[in-house]
């Protein structure tokens, strides 16, 4: 039997020194199954017709357009699900990385590469996911942070980071891998259009880069979350 888990992401903030707030942040939603991922779906797409209806318009609900009780109605319709941010600190993150866009993305690829795998290693802690069976592992993510590297370069650098480790020559350490059945890793860049779950992931990003922004720290105090901090 091949497990499957589906993550989810958008962002909020940008990754530069002109950013006022000094916050990046990652965030969205792992499913670990499919019949949970479209739960979750069935769920947000309901409470977006009502809210679409309610504003007479079908636009798609960004969180930068809505009122905060249609932010926190969207965000508390998914609260019971999985789900994780990543915060980069961006005064603490090298000039030579934010002085070129290959480089910032580069980088965008790393980090979202290793919030990816600590949230994978904290499910296999829990026994919610097996590292001995063979896993399918879809991640999308919404299109406009698609780097320039491409979509192969992420899929493969997660790929042999789960299925073989990794050995860090300059530091003399050596990650092991934490899957020891058949990987496959899927990257998919989504329209968040036409993607509910995307949505969902934007209304998350933005109320914790809000949190940060607004110095409103209960904003963060998210049950069934999994955070990280850069560097």
């Amino acid at each position: 039997m091949v497990q499957e888990i589906y993550f989810y992401f958008d962002d909020s903030g940008v990754l530069h020194p002109s950013n006022d707030t000094g916050i990046f942040v990652y965030a969205g939603y792992v499913f670990l199954s499919k019949s949970d991922k479209e739960s979750a779906k069935r769920k947000y797409r309901s409470l977006v017709k009502k809210i679409q209806m309610s504003l007479n318009t079908m636009d798609e609900l960004k969180a930068c357009k809505l009122k905060n009780s249609h932010k926190r109605a969207l965000f508390n319709v998914l609260k019971a699900y999985e789900s994780m941010s990543l915060i980069v600190r961006i005064e603490h993150v090298y000039e030579s990385i934010l002085s070129d866009i290959k480089s910032i993305c580069r980088y965008k690829d790393y980090i979202l590469k290793l919030l990816i795998k600590e949230v994978l290693k904290a499910c296999i802690r829990s026994d919610k996911i097996s590292s001995m069976e063979s896993v399918r592992i879809y991640i999308n993510i919404d299109e406009q942070l698609r780097s320039t590297n491409g979509i192969y370069n992420l899929e493969d650098t997660i790929y042999e980071e789960l299925k073989h480790g990794i050995v860090n020559y300059n530091y003399g350490k050596v990650h092991e891998p934490i899957f020891y059945g058949d990987v496959e890793v899927k990257v998919k860049y989504c329209e968040s259009k036409h993607d509910y779950l995307i949505q969902a992931s934007d209304i998350l990003a933005n109320r914790i880069f809000t949190s940060y922004r607004d110095e409103e720290v209960e904003l963060r105090n998210l049950d069934n979350h999994k955070r990280l901090i850069f560097p």
